[in-house]
């Protein structure tokens, strides 16, 4: 026992450092003698931090990269508060072409100091070549970089030009600035012609850069015939037709529209959207829906599931919007809608009750917002949250008003540093309304063409009618998706992956609703071709042991 005690002793004895051959080897390496230092360090039985640094040089300047890392780290481990091992790490790993590492030790090293140039203006650089735009401006705009010298637009683009200029909240002989960035791509989404885009940076010979853009571009019924009956007749399988026509005269106006003519759920909507006077930060829409649907309550859009109520539905809605694209952060949006119900063919059953028929008109005020709560560009990562507010007057027998309350939150992550090979999202949605709402105000649970609120194991129809979902006054849903890039080749897309998602129905009536928790599993395929998608999915419920599928077209 008292031999084992010994043996740390014997250990640190014989680990003495060489104080000699130590200042010999900073000779030498002040003297740039790499071989001569990498020799005499590496016969060193104990070597200190600093000469660990100075191995790891010499052996990185001899192009003895894995050598070189591992003197580094060494040092790194004795001296994790000097920020140099971990900039000489990242320039190691740079070396060998290893961006998403080298971004990791210049991480180490900015928390240890955020505000050295060297590291910022590198750490910009390793973003950069990863193709992490947004990443490279948050840290060379602590350096003052990068200025921009001139734009490069697609020169096929048909927009008018003074409009995408506008769109863009940056300009030449200025630096461009991460949040000029995001307002930037926010505009570009919000004229709604490109589907796909990119804003590139090209260094000039000098410290500066050209900022180039390259989109794929929307024009009339699509930029070719091919993309034009894609998008126009995807949803052919479900009776549905949307066409569209966009960029009318280059001036990012769009007119998209729906036609279904299933005798079970007839639908006409049409939409005309433009930048409001000519500026892409302000963008107006004008829009109108005309609905004649064939209502079956159920439980349950599979097995035996006795009817709940039945009714049939006519509904015709104007409306009009204002939304706000002043930042990349927080956008806004107001508007009204008129519109008419009625009801005819009721068999209310347990399902539905008079307040709920009330038919006539109703005026309703609208308004949104959505804000970029957190975004870390480096870590891929970005929280948006959303609220929206409906207030309405219904003019039935009697009067009254109702209103609608909605939440989100919804984060969006790139897992790998490089890529977009998976992707996940998480996204929370609560609503309620206030009052006694009519029946086609309610809230659905489920997968329904005409419904955002999906649950993977619910299907909102059931022969072709609506009602086999959860229906109700509030409620609240969690979806979360990992989707995996299977195929793509520029022209198709092919993405797919697991879904879980949770969700809860409150209601008036016991008809309507059980007001049960409803865990469903499943899976999801999306393919996207010139812009179009169809999504396919699968879902289990898990308390009711339900197998659903469905597949939807979106543009």
């Amino acid at each position: 026992m008292l031999g084992l005690l010994l043996l740390p002793g014997q250990a640190r004895a014989q680990c003495a450092i060489d104080q000699p051959e130590v200042s010999r080897i900073q000779q030498l390496f002040e003297q740039q003698n790499w071989p001569e230092v990498a020799r005499r360090a590496k016969s060193l039985p104990c070597r200190s931090a600093d000469l660990n640094f100075d191995d790891g040089l010499a052996l990185a300047h001899l192009g003895q990269w894995p050598e070189a890392r591992r003197a580094l780290v060494a040092g790194e481990r004795e001296s994790p508060r000097q920020k140099r091992f971990s900039i000489e790490l990242a320039g190691v790993a740079f070396e060998r072409k290893r961006y998403p590492e080298a971004a990791a030790w210049l991480q180490r090293a900015l928390k240890l100091d955020p505000t050295d140039d060297y590291a910022n203006n590198f750490a910009g650089s390793v973003y950069y070549l990863m193709g992490n735009l947004q990443a490279a401006l948050k840290y060379w705009n602590r350096i003052g970089k990068p200025s921009i010298a001139a734009f490069d637009f697609d020169p096929h683009l048909r927009v008018q030009r003074l409009l995408l200029d506008r769109a863009f909240a940056f300009s030449p002989a200025a630096v461009l600035r991460e949040a000029d960035f995001e307002t930037t791509e926010t505009r570009l989404t919000g004229l709604g012609i490109f589907p796909t885009y990119n804003i590139a940076l090209n260094p000039r010979p000098e410290v500066s850069f050209d900022a180039q853009f390259r989109a794929l571009e929307r024009n009339g019924f699509g930029t070719s015939r091919v993309q034009a009956l894609v998008s126009t007749f995807a949803g052919a399988p479900y009776e549905t037709i949307d066409p569209a026509y966009y960029n009318l005269g280059g001036s990012a106006a769009n007119l998209e529209s729906l036609l279904r003519w299933d005798s079970q759920k007839r639908r006409a909507w049409i939409s005309l959207s433009a930048p409001l006077h000519g500026l892409p930060q302000r963008r107006w829409r004008l829009f109108a829906d005309v609905r004649d649907e064939n209502w079956l309550i159920r439980r349950s859009s599979t097995g035996p599931a006795p009817a709940l109520g039945s009714l049939h539905l006519e509904r015709q809605t104007l409306a009009g919007s204002v939304t706000s694209f002043a930042s990349g952060r927080l956008q806004w949006s107001s508007g009204a809608e008129l519109s008419h119900r009625g009801y005819r063919d009721v068999v209310a059953g347990s399902a539905l009750t008079p307040e709920l028929l009330s038919s006539g008109f109703a005026l309703k005020f609208l308004a949104s917002a959505d804000d970029k709560l957190l975004d870390i560009p480096e870590r891929r990562f970005s929280l948006t949250t959303g609220a929206s507010l409906q207030m309405a007057r219904l003019w039935s027998d009697p009067p009254h008003l109702f209103a609608r309350l909605e939440g989100s939150a919804l984060a969006h992550w790139f897992p790998q540093a490089e890529g977009e090979r998976y992707e996940a999202a998480g996204q929370l949605r609560a609503g309620r309304t206030f009052g006694v709402a009519p029946f086609d105000e309610l809230f659905m649970l489920g997968e329904e063409r005409d419904n955002n609120l999906w649950l993977c194991g619910q299907v909102g129809t059931r022969d072709g009618q609506k009602g086999s979902s959860p229906l109700g006054n509030a409620y609240f849903l969690s979806n979360a998706s990992l989707l995996r890039s299977v195929y793509s080749n520029g022209l198709l897309g092919i993405k797919a992956g697991p879904l879980f998602d949770v969700g809860r129905m409150g209601a008036p009536t016991s008809g309507l609703s059980t007001a049960q928790w409803i865990f469903d599993t499943g899976a999801e395929a999306k393919f996207t071709v010139l812009g179009s998608s169809v999504v396919l999915t699968y879902g289990r419920d898990l308390r009711a042991g339900n197998n659903a599928f469905y597949g939807a077209a979106a543009q």
